[in-house]
């Protein structure tokens, strides 16, 4: 992690004109293959100059590495800080997390295409050495640091139950994403929430005491 944030340390990612050119690069590069994706594409859809980006890119294929990297690690921060890791309770853990991709969402609407799209070119072992320098055992700290499974019905599998409500939640927001993009409905997290609220419920009732 130190090698890539010393090469882009430049990058002040809280300037509104820069997170223009990381939005428009995150949409540019999502609807178009990376041969046809271009800077001036990008420029225009941002509205800033060619200058400011080669200010902080010095091509194409520096910028495509940057959103690369930048992708990973903000999902990971935005995870690792403002998660209630003293909660104890996997749904509500499960969900938080969720829910925290989901501000990311928010703030940067093609970030999970251009991921989804992109992915084969960058192997998934650099995107997990990626996660694990920014943040050792994110994942496995998410899913079964502190968390009190003495409530769950007996008999129930509890690594299946984790699958099980994990990939739940995770389609939900899928398929309201995919609801977005086909019919263009605004994706709004507490209507989120509010989905999630009737699935805890339901998991409730079906795992645990």
């Amino acid at each position: 992690r130190c090698d890539m944030e010393e090469k882009y340390r430049n990058i002040d990612i809280k300037n509104e004109k820069v997170l223009s050119i990381i939005n428009a690069s995150f949409e540019v590069f999502a609807k178009n293959d990376i041969e046809k994706a271009s800077t001036n594409m990008i420029v225009k859809q941002a509205g800033v100059s060619r200058g400011l980006l080669y200010h902080y890119f010095k091509d194409k294929d520096e910028l495509f590495d940057f959103l690369v990297y930048y992708s990973v690690r903000i999902m990971v921060e935005n995870i690792e800080t403002k998660l209630d890791w003293k909660d104890t309770d996997f749904l509500r853990r499960i969900q938080e997390g969720i829910i925290l991709k989901c501000e990311i969402i928010d703030m940067y609407p093609y970030i999970i295409e251009f991921l989804e799209k992109y992915s084969y070119r960058v192997p998934r072992e650099d995107l997990k050495k990626e996660v694990e320098t920014s943040s050792p055992g994110l994942m496995d700290r998410w899913y079964n640091q502190n968390l009190d499974f003495s409530s769950v019905k007996d008999g129930v599998d509890i690594d299946m139950m984790k699958k099980t409500i994990k990939s739940t939640f995770s389609e939900l927001v899928r398929d309201r994403w995919n609801i977005k993009k086909t019919k263009g409905i605004e994706f709004k997290i507490e209507e989120v929430r509010s989905e999630f609220a009737k699935y805890d419920t339901f998991f409730r009732n079906q795992f645990y005491e």
